[in-house]
């Protein structure tokens, strides 16, 4: 029997504080254990991992996020997130190498930007949908890579050669601020009995500093970005976008604007794009117009499918397939039941093929239906009722009293670890 708990209750507040404190130990643990490439073997694989791949995850992520709100809240087939990434990508590039703007500091042009032409890219919406939808939306990301090339615009994006984030065709540098013991702390971290050996050994280098800041900083504008998208389809707007994707007609009749909503959800998801983009360039150091073709266009939509259409913890599996996921398949030297030469050439896009069938076959959901069918046969969150009453033949393991009436909506936390349907 999983325990249940009452949501609002002095139980479920416990609950999100470990949840989220849990959530913080790991992003330190990983900061400080993939600082360099570490591997993780499974029989005569290894299969690398570091902090650059895991930050080139964490803007997937977030553009795969806006793909949630177009796609996944509010059914619009939209195939062109990765035109907002890439353009998000060049803009936040061209500010920080041209005009000398610290990174932060671009999201006030990048969010806004992409924002607006998003709206205005999302007008076709308003007159097609479905397939048509899709092929409109896929001609955006097939036709960035042109854009950008054109000569007029080579001040800006440099041509061919892509755009550096920093002067000279270097990289912008992510200092750490001075107040941060990124030193003393991996120190501590190596003290721990039996698991210090993961953490290093001896002190760290200001290279590697500067890969856990751009980690730790990259982590918090993602946790941002989900709390945003959280609270906004628990709003007012977040139900009229879902209920255009269940029912249009029936959306209409209740009084809702389509057009306004269906513009606002691609502004949103383009928003969301640029600020994966600009995640991805400053990791990466430049922005170059092969990054940002169709084909990753199709990657996001393969990220939302295999995480979960629908659920923001979706969103944080998606980006971690495919960065992973192809790099791994690749690295992969012996499956026991399979020929070795069939494991030799670019397996790792058609592994990630297999992958989106099998998991369309078996797991419609997503693999975070899966984690979830898992997580409620051990922890359940029971909702109140429209006015604070616990559901008739809830059986509870602790008591509730008057005092636990909820004040406040629940952390997003329980969506990115899918811990509530």
């Amino acid at each position: 029997m999983p325990i249940k708990i009452l949501a609002g209750s002095s139980q479920h507040q416990l609950y999100k504080v470990i949840t989220w404190s849990l959530f913080a130990l790991l992003v330190a643990g990983v900061a400080f254990a993939y600082v360099d490439v570490g591997s993780i073997s499974l029989g005569e694989n290894n299969y690398n991992i570091s902090l650059i791949r895991l930050n080139k995850a964490i803007a997937f992520a977030i553009a795969i996020l806006g793909l949630q709100v177009v796609a996944g809240f509010t059914g619009q087939l939209a195939l062109g997130q990765s035109f907002f990434f890439g353009m998000g990508a060049y803009a936040s590039a061209w500010l920080m190498a041209d005009h000398d703007w610290p990174f932060l500091l671009t999201f006030i042009v990048v969010v806004p930007l992409c924002f607006v032409i998003g709206i205005v890219m999302g007008l076709p919406a308003l007159r097609i949908q479905g397939l048509y939808l899709a092929l409109v939306t896929l001609g955006f990301a097939a036709v960035f890579p042109a854009i950008v090339k054109l000569d007029r615009l080579f001040s800006i994006t440099n041509g061919v050669g892509g755009k550096a984030t920093g002067p000279d065709g270097r990289k912008y540098k992510l200092e750490p601020p001075e107040w941060l013991p990124l030193d003393g702390i991996a120190e501590t971290l190596q003290k721990i009995p039996l698991l210090g050996g993961y953490f290093g050994d001896g002190g760290i280098s200001s290279k590697q500093e500067e890969r856990m800041w751009a980690f730790m900083m990259f982590t918090l504008i993602a946790v941002v970005c989900f709390w945003m998208v959280a609270n906004l389809i628990k709003s007012r707007q977040g139900r009229a976008m879902r209920a255009v994707r269940d029912n249009p007609t029936g959306a209409a009749v209740s009084g809702i604007d389509l057009a306004r909503t269906k513009a606002m959800s691609f502004g949103i998801a383009s928003a969301l794009g640029g600020v994966g983009g600009a995640v991805y360039v400053a990791e990466v150091g430049l922005a170059s117009p092969d990054d940002f073709t169709q084909l990753l266009a199709i990657n996001f939509i393969v990220g939302l499918v295999v995480g979960g259409v629908g659920t923001l913890s979706g969103a944080v599996v998606g980006g971690l397939v495919i960065a992973l996921v192809p790099d791994w398949a690749s690295s992969t030297q012996e499956v026991g039941f399979l020929p070795e030469r069939w494991l030799q050439g670019p397996t790792g896009s058609l592994i990630l093929g297999l992958l989106l069938i099998l998991l369309t076959f078996f797991l419609p959901g997503g693999i975070v239906s899966a984690a979830r069918t898992l997580k409620n046969k051990i922890v359940r969150i029971i909702p109140r009722g429209p006015n604070g009453e616990v559901p008739g033949g809830a059986s509870l393991a602790t008591p509730v009293t008057a005092d636990d009436t909820p004040d406040e909506p629940d952390s997003p936390v329980d969506e990115l670890v899918g811990a509530v349907d």
